[in-house]
């Protein structure tokens, strides 16, 4: 068991190393399109105690095909012939937890952005990156029923959060500006929504909702509001099995869900977006006991596959493809 005085000084350092990987990398669009519950994916279904902190670092990446976003305003000669675009994205999250008194969480997420878009127009392939850092965001949690004080087995959370327009979105890139490259959105978007978790006797429920909107951010572009729906099932495998080696790893089975509404570009629709889609993500966490703080929980790492079911429901021309995360958890 490591001891809590030791662990400032490594926390500091992997900080810095994360920094000086992350800042000379190239970076991720299309933030706006996530499924899932960062929440559930950092700390499950367990709820923070007065004084804790919990750092989350994630990493994540996926694909998706639309049709290309003109570069030129609407009803211009040069949108005759639309192209295809493909986003190649993976991004770095960096989630500080608080709890600073009973029934109170707050979290920073500062996102690093790591984005290629591919345009296909007419036989003609052309490439385009940017990076950097994206929007940073403040969720707060706060506890609205739980069925005991202390470990609660059942308890209801109400959450809402902000999203600031910290990350580049003026850049040009190849004599473009694209705002699908840009690492930040340029707007102001806020959200809410509520989570629920019930213990059971070989594991637990979850579920949650949200509706985030959007305002009009940078180039003349506004993403569609959007709205969240996530159910999850945990189970130690130690209590499905039996098998005491196993006690370190729990699996997760979700459903997630996405409806977004029509981006806006220059006043006008963006045919190529919107619309919804349904995942299936299977998850395994791993508990490494031997990095315990006190008696905090112990660090954990995370990964999850999200597997589209359909894409049938996006508007106009949109297919999405796997999702990957994988997560270190840290408790102190």
């Amino acid at each position: 068991m490591i001891r809590p005085s030791t662990w400032g000084p490594l926390l500091a350092t992997a900080a810095a190393l994360l920094c000086s990987s992350v800042c000379v990398e190239p970076a991720s669009a299309c933030s706006i399109c996530l499924a899932g519950d960062p929440v559930f994916d950092a700390t499950g279904t367990s709820v923070g105690e007065v004084g804790q902190w919990n750092l989350f670092i994630q990493g994540s990446g996926w694909e998706k095909t639309s049709g290309a976003l003109p570069h030129h305003a609407p009803g211009d000669e040069h949108e005759e012939h639309p192209a295809t675009e493909e986003n190649t994205s993976q991004r770095l999250d960096l989630s500080l937890g608080w709890t600073p008194i009973d029934r109170l969480t707050l979290t920073l997420n500062v996102p690093f952005a790591f984005n290629h878009i591919k345009e296909i127009e007419e036989g003609v392939h052309e490439h385009f990156s940017l990076s950097g850092l994206g929007d940073v965001s403040l969720l707060g949690s706060v506890v609205l029923w739980r069925n005991r004080d202390v470990l609660p087995g059942t308890w209801v959370e109400g959450r809402a959060f902000l999203k600031t327009p910290t990350g580049k979105s003026h850049e040009r890139v190849g004599g473009v500006k694209d705002p699908h490259l840009q690492p930040g959105t340029g707007s102001w978007d806020f959200g809410g929504g509520l989570a629920a978790a019930h213990q059971l006797p070989l594991g637990s429920l979850y579920a949650s909702a949200s509706y985030r909107v959007n305002t009009e951010g940078s180039l003349d572009y506004e993403y569609g509001d959007s709205a969240l729906a996530n159910a999850a099932v945990l189970v130690p495998l130690p209590s499905a099995t039996g098998v005491p080696w196993l006690a370190p790893f729990t699996a997760g089975a979700e459903l997630n869900y996405r409806w977004a509404g029509r981006d806006e570009f220059h006043g006008q629709n963006y045919k190529d977006s919107g619309g919804s889609i349904l995942y299936a993500t299977p998850s395994l966490r791993i508990a490494l006991a031997a990095l315990a703080i006190g008696e905090r929980l112990p660090p954990s790492l995370r990964f999850s596959l999200q597997v589209p079911l359909t894409n049938r429901w996006l508007h106009g021309q949109q297919e999405e493809r796997l999702l990957w995360r994988a997560g270190l958890l840290v408790p102190f």
